[in-house]
């Protein structure tokens, strides 16, 4: 049986209206928080929570923006994967809008192919 994993995609930039600013680069920092965030939500939401912590192989893959997480998000969920996501709430960077910065689902290699194999590594 093939080994499940974490695939995790965090948007690089994020399409808001906050500020009047249009288009928010994410920094690295931010991103890395919102992979946590998300692998957290999935980890709690799922059938993960355990006792014990149990590893879990975790590839974290770098969307170009919100739009391509929602695609994303869309595909996994049409594949029965449950993805979560996570709505960062940062007043500075978006204003009063809770945009969706990161998602997670847990699949095979097999099941994760024509959904996310086209994403880079973050920070590749």
């Amino acid at each position: 049986m093939e080994e499940k994993r974490i695939y995790v995609v965090v948007a690089a930039t994020v399409q808001t209206l906050a500020h009047n600013k249009g288009t928010v680069i994410q920094p690295c920092g931010r991103q890395i928080a919102q992979a946590c965030h998300v692998v957290s939500k999935l980890r709690l939401g799922n059938t993960l929570r355990e006792v014990d912590f149990t590893p879990i192989t975790t590839i974290i893959l770098q969307g170009r923006d919100s739009n391509e997480l929602q695609h994303v998000h869309r595909l996994a969920a049409k594949a029965r994967l449950h993805p979560v996501y996570f709505a960062d709430q940062n007043f500075e960077a978006y204003g009063n809008i809770h945009p969706v910065t990161a998602i997670a689902f847990l699949a095979t290699k097999k099941q994760a192919e024509g959904i996310v194999d086209y994403i880079p590594l973050w920070g590749s």
